[in-house]
Order: structure tokens, then sequence, then C-alpha cells
């Protein structure tokens, strides 16, 4: 009793101080080239406003065996994303209380929102223009051309207000994706305008573009597992052998072969067609649902899912094996390999 005690006291002096909570669970080793894991952790299993359980937010795995976290552990965090040229980086975080960025390596951090835009689903920051920016939230879409000083609502042509995610067009960055409660939507113009795509389910959860083949697209749904379009949007056709289920973690392979899909109470899904079929890769006893799935861009064979409440798992080979990999009982949104 004496050390669980101890162990307890010294973990709520930590949320006290604000010092970073760690997990350790062996996992694998650190990335090469100086980058990093990190994960967004939006709920625990255990989790209070305050005190030793105060465990979400934005985590990083550092050295062989712990994530660590490294910003705000009380912090409802549902999406992360990165700015870089040249050598410049800048980090966000979509949080609970609005969108949160760092210029200096995560040394410090400010808040960008103001407060219309207190929850932030996910962030996309122009690829080039850094002061232009993009985040989704239950009210809409929000646009900055000022380096997030001010924010507008950016919501023409849309019928239904939550949107759960906006992504850039990987080809041309006039154009935006977005995953409304209603349809997937498209504006070609930075989102001045948006255009339903008609992919004949309600509840988009996320989008993924082949990235070998822009006008490839898959949708993750609430209900209907994942819909397939190869010309851009204008028809849309079932993936075959999905349930019907949720699926929210969407991934491909940077060399466009292999989709990954996850969801509720499913497990992995593989697909080697561009999505027009899928079997299924692995799933585990405990895990109830898959929020979101990891391809190393320099490894195909690399994979990592975020799971609700089981934390992170990985694997090797491809999905053949798998083993924990750290986080456990956090339910993680985003995982990414950032410089």
């Amino acid at each position: 009793m004496a050390a669980v005690e101890l162990l307890y006291w010294f973990v709520l002096l930590q949320a006290f101080l604000g010092g970073n909570v760690s997990f350790s669970d062996g996992v694998g080793p650190r990335s090469e080239s100086g980058q990093q894991y990190y994960a967004a952790v939006f709920l625990n299993r255990s989790h209070v406003s305050v005190g030793a359980s105060a465990n979400i937010g934005l985590f990083r795995r550092d050295g062989d065996s712990t994530w660590a976290n490294i910003y705000r552990p009380n912090l409802y965090t549902f999406g992360i994303g990165l700015w870089k040229r040249g050598s410049t980086r800048r980090y966000y975080v979509a949080g609970g209380n609005g969108l949160h960025r760092s210029d200096d390596a995560m040394k410090s951090w400010r808040v960008l929102t103001d407060w219309r835009t207190e929850e932030i689903l996910s962030v996309a920051p122009d690829p080039v223009d850094s002061a232009l920016l993009f985040v989704s939230t239950p009210w809409g879409v929000f646009r900055s051309t000022d380096d997030g000083k001010s924010w507008q609502r950016a919501m023409r042509g849309m019928k239904k207000n939550y949107v759960q995610k906006v992504v850039i067009d990987r080809s041309d960055r006039r154009t935006l994706y977005a995953c409304v409660e209603d349809d997937l939507y498209r504006s070609t113009d930075q989102g001045e305008h948006w255009t339903a795509l008609h992919a004949g389910v309600r509840d988009v959860m996320n989008v993924l573009q082949n990235p070998l083949n822009p006008r490839h697209l898959l949708v993750g749904t609430e209900d209907h597992g994942v819909r397939v379009s190869t010309d851009g949007g204008m028809s849309w056709s079932s993936g075959g052998g999905l349930p019907n289920t949720a699926f929210y973690g969407l991934a491909v392979s940077s060399d466009g072969k292999t989709f990954l899909a996850g969801g509720y109470l499913t497990g992995l899904w593989k697909s080697t067609d561009g999505g027009a079929t899928w079997s299924l890769l692995w799933q585990h006893e405990l895990l109830e649902a898959i929020y979101t799935v990891f391809v190393d861009p320099a490894d195909p064979h690399h994979l990592m899912v975020g799971t609700s409440g089981q934390g992170i798992f990985e694997s090797y080979d491809e999905g053949r094996s798998w083993k924990h990999a750290g986080l456990r009982g956090c339910h993680v949104k985003q995982i990414e390999l950032y410089p």
C-alpha cells in the first residue's frame, strides 16, 4: 500500500504543478532524422476536470518507452497540425477552448481564436501562406487570413453547422473539403463558397484523398461504412465487404496502394483496390472503437491506431502482429510524425 500511495501522491503533485504525466508501455524505437510521434488525447476513462487523472492533451513519444504530456494536461485535444517552410515550424493544437499555436518548438503556446470558436475539432493551415488558417467547429468552418488575429465564419452554401473536419486538397491549395453532419462539401475558392458532393449519407466523419490521384476520395460515415469516389465526388459507391457502422479513422500508404479504415466495434480493415473491396486486417476483443489510423510515410509496414480508451496499438509488419504502444486508458484522436 505504501508504494501505491506514494505513486498516487506523486502523480497528484505533478498535475497540481502542471508537470508532465507520462505513460510507459514498452513502445518501439524513436523515429529517425529528428522526427517524433505526437498524439492528440481528448478523453480518458478516468478523467476528471482537475487532479491526478488530468491526463489528456498533447503527448509526445520521448525515448523508447514513454509518452509524455507536453502541453496542458487538462486540455481536450481533438486534433493537431503543422505548418513548415524551410527551418520554420508552427505547431497547432485544436482544443476544447480554441486553437493553440507554438512558434518555438513547443516551448510556449498562445490561443489564437475568440469566443465564437471555443471548440476546435480540426485545423488546416494553408501549405504556402502561413497567415491563412481554417478550422472546423460545431458551428461551422472559420477562416483567418491574418495569422489568427481575426476569424470569419466561412459557411456560404452549407446547410448544416456541425463540421467534423476540414482539409486542404493535396494538389490544389484553393480547394477544401469539409465533413459536415449532412454531407461532404467542397470549396474551390478557399472557403468563400461551398458545394455539397452528395456522398449519399449523412454524418460524414472523415475524408481521405489519394496522394497519387486527387480525384480519388474516401469518406468515413457514421452508419454506412466507407464511401468511395474516383471522379472527384461526382459519383459514389459503398466499399464492398464493410459493415454498416461508423468509420472514423482513414489512412493510405504514401504509394497510394493500401487503404486502411477503422471504426466502431469493427476493427481495422484493409483495401488494396482503392476502397472498392475490403477485408478485416485486425480486431481486438476489448477494443470498442478506432478513432485514427497512422501509416508511416517512410515505411508502409509500420502502422499505429488510436483507440477509444485503450490508447495506441502498433504494428511493424503491416498489421500481421500488434502490440500495445502506450497511453493505456486514453481516447486518442490523432497520431502524427512531426519534425
